[in-house]
């Protein structure tokens, strides 16, 4: 490996374990507390809003601090070695834990409070990082495209553990201790190995300073506007994606193994999508995936039992450009925050991070929580035997509602305006 690539390579890693916490978290584990312990829809889609109200609040917080606070391990890094406690807490207790059902609810809610605490400390500060570690356009893209490759790698090794386990409880058992072990590991490379750049002097930086910068700045406002919705919609599927092939498609033992197909698909077009990044504006590559993806997933409306081959191929597609849809926007917010930097002379990208993490999480947490309380008001039963109604009501809320959310993104980011780096190369 070039040296030029050791450092993206070491920052990226960490988003290995970041995707073990995330993807069981919004894909299996509402569905596991739901069927193995009696947890009701309800209940579990409120806990989930309930907790992004928490994230609304912590990000910024942590976002301002790692701007603003010096430290001599890093005002980023500090912060990823503060989040470990709580994140392998929360990720042992969710996961990992054998509770009683008595008390099941109760720990659930314990337990997804601190791991939101651990990801809050984590999250702004990590991206961040990875805004600051290159200057150059087209590097930025190839470090979030590395980023985004470790993020899905990290979801295909979840979907295995969870394809191969005996249950979705030996499942999260056995990724929980795959992230007690991975997720320290990389941190503490990181902290040693990665160099942030020199501090300089500036002006205290102010949350509300930021926001007023976004409402006012046209660029800012549509991309920003472009991310919550483009996040909403891909909140949906991860949401539902276990429902609709084990009630839907009636194949429970095709789940990781579907899953599997999108992510590997993923991974295998980060190589290609570096490739053309150099070619191409990343807004219009973003417009592009949106525009495929939405095309293939339609689809999805007009299966039934006997479509798994259909299904399949919509996974691979939707895989393609799922590797985009993440990497392109935090590129791009990275060539924003120069822009920024130009204008009030002091580095603002960790309350910005901050503001967009909000905005990712809490999209995705309400469009996932939403669907769940959707689901139980039309009566969908977790544990089986749904009538045809109740089915289609599901099909509708997977295939139509992500694409619907992302017609807005999609017409505010086509012919965006971009301007390569304002600073100069590294």
């Amino acid at each position: 490996m070039r040296y030029s690539y050791l450092l993206p390579f070491i920052y990226s890693s960490n988003a290995l374990s970041l995707a073990l916490i995330i993807f069981p978290l919004f894909v299996f584990v509402g569905e596991h507390y739901a069927s193995q312990f009696g947890i009701s829809l309800l209940g579990i889609g409120l806990i989930f809003l309930l907790v992004r109200l928490l994230d609304g609040f912590l990000d910024p917080l942590v976002g301002l601090a790692s701007d603003n606070l010096n430290v001599p391990i890093g005002k980023r890094k500090f912060w990823l070695l503060i989040s470990l406690p709580f994140t392998l807490l929360g990720v042992w207790g969710l996961f990992g834990s054998n509770v009683e059902s008595t008390f099941a609810f109760q720990y659930f809610v314990f337990n997804i409070i601190l791991l939101t605490i651990g990801l809050s400390l984590f999250t702004p500060p990590f991206y961040s990082l990875g805004a600051e570690l290159s200057e150059n356009y087209v590097e930025r893209s190839r470090i979030t495209f590395f980023r985004e490759g470790f993020f899905l790698l990290g979801t295909i090794l979840a979907a295995l553990l969870y394809a191969v386990a005996d249950g979705s409880t030996e499942a999260l058992k056995n990724i929980a201790i795959v992230i007690c072990i991975c997720h320290p590991l990389t941190i503490l490379v990181s902290i040693f190995l990665i160099k942030e750049k020199d501090t300089v002097h500036q002006h205290k930086i102010r949350i509300f300073g930021v926001l007023a910068t976004i409402l006012v700045d046209k660029k800012l406002r549509n991309f920003f506007l472009s991310q919550f919705f483009n996040a909403a919609a891909n909140g949906i599927p991860g949401a539902l994606f276990a429902f609709f092939v084990i009630h839907k498609l009636e194949r429970e033992d095709l789940v990781g193994v579907l899953m599997l197909i999108y992510l590997v698909s993923g991974v295998l077009a980060v190589p290609l999508w570096i490739y053309v990044s150099k070619f191409f504006k990343k807004s219009v590559l973003w417009c592009f995936s949106m525009s495929l993806s939405m095309s293939v997933f339609l689809l999805v409306f007009f299966l039934d039992t006997e479509s798994i081959l259909l299904f399949s191929f919509i996974c691979i597609v939707t895989g393609f450009c799922v590797s985009a849809d993440s990497a392109l926007p935090t590129s791009i917010q990275a060539d924003l925050l120069d822009e920024d930097f130009m204008r009030v002379k002091s580095d603002r990208s960790g309350t910005f991070f901050s503001i967009l993490s909000v905005i990712n999480k809490s999209a995705a947490a309400f469009s996932g929580g939403f669907v769940l309380l959707f689901l139980y008001a039309v009566n969908f039963d977790p544990l089986g035997g749904n009538s045809e109604e109740v089915l289609f009501w599901l099909a509708c809320l997977y295939a139509i509602a992500p694409v619907a959310l992302k017609v807005l993104p999609l017409l505010l980011m086509f012919g965006y305006p971009e301007t390569k780096s304002y600073k100069p190369t590294s």
